[in-house]
């Protein structure tokens, strides 16, 4: 029988809360910043950060199917909940794409070489935590699935199952920024996915547009998250031998 502690609980519970405190936070600040115009210029962030969070809630519920007696009910749960967490998981990494906005909302001058005004500093770092707590709460949320594939299929399939989750996620991110798709495309309008594709694919330099950023989006995914996990590993260690 597995129990919450077998899932790593209570400690998941603090580093959601963590990272939501985190964001309440950055989004009060954000929210506070005003353009030129006296707008509230990264109103946008509230969707984002939504979005963002959708994947560590379906990962959440992952772990609560995961817990319930072998059965279709279980299988039905895990497999909802899974596509779920798969569809809208690029939608945390993809904070990260968020600070082009900071340079397309405050002009530069061209007579100095760097950026003295305290505005754009105020401007850059809120946004840059974005960018951070969205790759954090991705890392998170891949690492509790991660696990759990492991332990249902052995430590082999999990490592692939990561590494396959990463690609399509720098995938997912770059048609997202450039070609503007939703998550929710996938399931309201995967005919008009298929016609983007079939179209994009023909063109070589969309091709190795794609290849360049979304490869550089994995290698940046792919090292941070292995970073973490051998954290993660490192702890373990420390504490057998407590």
């Amino acid at each position: 029988m597995h129990t919450l502690k077998s899932l790593q609980y209570p400690w998941k519970l603090y580093i959601w809360l963590t990272l939501l405190l985190l964001t309440l936070l950055d989004l009060a600040v954000l929210l506070d910043i005003r353009g030129a115009s006296g707008g509230r210029t990264y109103r946008f962030m509230l969707w984002n950060y939504f979005l963002a969070w959708l994947p560590a809630a379906a990962s959440t519920a992952l772990d609560w199917a995961f817990l319930q007696r072998r059965g279709p009910l279980r299988l039905t749960l895990l497999a909802g909940a899974g596509l779920v967490w798969l569809f809208f998981y690029p939608n945390a990494a993809y904070l990260l794409t968020d600070l082009l906005h900071v340079f397309r909302n405050y002009g530069f001058d061209p007579q100095q070489r760097f950026w003295t005004d305290i505005g754009f500093w105020h401007h850059l770092l809120p946004m840059l935590l974005a960018a951070l707590l969205g790759l954090l709460i991705a890392c998170a949320s891949l690492y509790s699935v991660h696990r759990l594939v492991s332990r249902s299929l052995g430590r082999l399939a999990g490592a692939s199952f990561a590494v396959v989750v990463l690609l399509l996620s720098s995938f997912g991110i770059y048609m997202g920024r450039f070609i503007r798709w939703n998550s929710w495309d996938v399931v309201s309008n995967p005919l008009m996915l298929l016609q983007d594709m079939r179209s994009l694919l023909s063109d070589p330099a969309w091709v190795r547009h794609l290849i360049l950023f979304a490869g550089g989006l994995f290698v940046l995914q792919a090292a941070l998250y292995l970073v973490l996990y051998l954290f993660t590993k490192m702890n373990a260690g420390e504490g057998k031998h407590e």
